[in-house]
């Protein structure tokens, strides 16, 4: 079993001055089934204004892997994690998970790898911002 988040990138049309990512929290179990934990997280992010005439530069190019996976952790995390240090609502997701016809405790969740995912749109954007 394994906890992680999936982003994926919520295309622009240009005109609007805005990144907007969203992001999926999952389990996945012994037999690799992946089950949404949820679904109700993201970011946006500003695009700087251009005046008129010049080519706006590309939103993408101050983005990196990393700095999008840290972004994921970063929006994922619990709303008391100042105070706790928990890097994830455990409860929470024991609850959503168990909600799901699987066992398991807040414990056994702390234990598991956790792993960001990006899709691959998001992959291939980067790929051609650097």
């Amino acid at each position: 079993m394994g906890l992680g988040a999936w982003c994926d990138s919520v295309s622009s049309n240009g005109a609007d001055n805005w990144l907007r990512f969203r992001v999926e929290e999952f389990a996945t179990l012994s037999d690799r089934r992946r089950l949404t934990l949820s679904d109700d997280r993201g970011w946006t992010s500003s695009i700087h204004t251009v005046p008129a005439g010049l080519l706006p530069p590309d939103p993408w190019a101050d983005l990196s892997v990393e700095g999008i996976e840290q972004d994921v952790r970063n929006v994922v995390l619990p709303d008391d994690a100042e105070q706790t240090g928990d890097e994830h609502p455990w409860a929470v997701l024991t609850a959503r998970i168990r909600a799901l016809g699987v066992e398991t405790t807040p414990e056994l969740l702390r234990n598991l790898p956790y792993e960001v995912i990006l899709s691959p749109g998001i992959q291939a954007r980067l790929s051609t911002s650097s």
